[in-house]
């Protein structure tokens, strides 16, 4: 019977075509299913592709702080939110007070936000310690300069040029600061970054 089916080979030659059959059918499975892989990653890629980056929510905002440093190089608060964490203070990319009693300094982010974590950078070039101790604090007042705002967390690395990334955890606020303790002292941040997201308003009832 099988013979009938191909009548130009041998019942011998039926065994070896039949296995070409099947080798045929199996490489074209595999190309199928390469081709539903290739297609999977590259659907993965685009999906990760588009999830939107990290905004510093502090980028060009308005700032202050208890006092400024009278120097050539410019060592105002808004040093702080400039985009630039040179941590060479001679560039002129860092914030620098005077020698006060419990210096400060805040940002206004203009609206509430939740915030997940908030970045200082260090000075590079000298006296890294200074930030030793510092804190930082989340709300919506600047009553005594965002000292009476709840605590995030507090700077522990002093080294020269550190970046110390402070998780918040969601706390809710207009407003963050950092306030050093120290009597006296002097505060200078090279750059300061807060990320979040944006408080909704609450639904009307």
């Amino acid at each position: 019977m099988l013979s009938s089916w191909f009548p130009y080979r041998t019942q011998a030659q039926f065994p070896m075509v039949f296995g070409m059959i099947l080798t045929r059918t199996w490489l074209l499975a595999l190309v199928f299913l390469a081709g539903f892989w290739v297609t999977q990653s590259c659907d993965s890629e685009v999906q990760h592709s588009t999830v939107a980056p990290a905004v510093n929510l502090a980028r060009g905002r308005p700032a202050c702080q208890s006092s400024t440093y009278p120097h050539p190089r410019d060592a105002s608060a808004g040093k702080a939110v400039d985009g630039n964490s040179d941590g060479l203070f001679f560039h002129g990319s860092c914030t620098h007070t005077n020698s006060e009693d419990a210096p400060w300094w805040y940002v206004d982010l203009g609206e509430q936000y939740s915030i997940s974590t908030v970045v200082v950078k260090n000075r590079m070039d000298c006296c890294g310690s200074r930030l030793l101790g510092a804190q930082i604090r989340v709300g919506d007042s600047v009553a005594d300069h965002g000292k009476t705002n709840p605590l995030c967390g507090k700077i522990t690395d002093y080294n020269r040029g550190s970046i110390s990334a402070i998780n918040c955890q969601g706390m809710k606020g207009r407003y963050v600061s950092v306030n050093h303790p120290g009597e006296p002292a002097i505060l200078t941040l090279c750059e300061v970054e807060v990320y979040g997201t944006k408080v909704e308003d609450a639904p009307l009832e």
